[in-house]
């Protein structure tokens, strides 16, 4: 005899997703991992689990140059922590779970990163981008095209200004759905992609209502 047991079904549909498709996604981080290229560009290794289960595992924001140059990834993160409400992430060791391609399955892996940032829930605008590996191979990736808050679903300029109202994230996704695929594959393989949006960020303390 054959009994439905509802645990067992509910997970069946646990199978893991990634997300390959421009779209707005509410969930989960975790991963936020510091990163360092052999450049010494430093980075923040993002990756994701949305309510519906799916993941994007690298969304890795590049922040800074080794020779102290800001770039645009700078203001995605601050746009984040805004979002967060967070005024500041210290570094510290973090758990997740990440690739391994002897065992071709995922493990749990520790790394230096920031623990005030894993579990959080948060809402990302995501961009499907065709890109160049460092091999020369085409290649299809997702990168963080705009940051919001998953309750609210305010951007990081509504949240620093108290807004009550979500009015900039339907423009944006508007914006995006009209270009939701970005070719990055005449540029040189080693260009680190920016969000066509920008987060909205202000840095003024006098102004952060948390």
């Amino acid at each position: 005899m054959l009994t439905l047991d509802t645990n067992q079904a509910r997970a069946a549909d646990n199978r893991m997703i990634v997300i390959t498709e421009t779209g707005k996604y509410i969930g989960t981080i975790t991963r936020a991992e510091k990163l360092t290229s052999t450049q010494g560009t430093l980075g923040l290794g993002l990756s994701f689990k949305a309510d519906d289960g799916s993941t994007a595992n690298y969304l890795d924001i590049w922040i800074r140059k080794a020779n102290g140059d800001d770039l645009f990834g700078l203001k995605t993160v601050n746009a984040m922590l805004a979002c967060l409400r967070v005024r500041g992430a210290e570094e510290g060791q973090i758990e997740f779970n990440a690739w391994d391609k002897n065992t071709k399955g995922m493990v749990r892996r520790k790394a230096p990163g920031y623990p005030a940032l894993m579990g959080k829930r948060i809402g990302l605008l995501l961009q499907k981008v065709k890109e160049t590996d460092d091999k020369g191979n085409d290649r299809d990736g997702i990168v963080i095209y705009a940051v919001f808050q998953a309750d609210t679903e305010l951007t990081a300029s509504e949240v620093l200004d108290s807004k009550t109202t979500p009015e900039k994230l339907p423009k944006m996704l508007q914006a995006l759905m009209l270009n939701p695929v970005r070719d990055n594959r005449k540029k040189s393989a080693t260009a680190m992609p920016a969000p066509a949006q920008s987060s909205g960020f202000a840095d003024m303390d006098s102004d952060i209502p948390f």
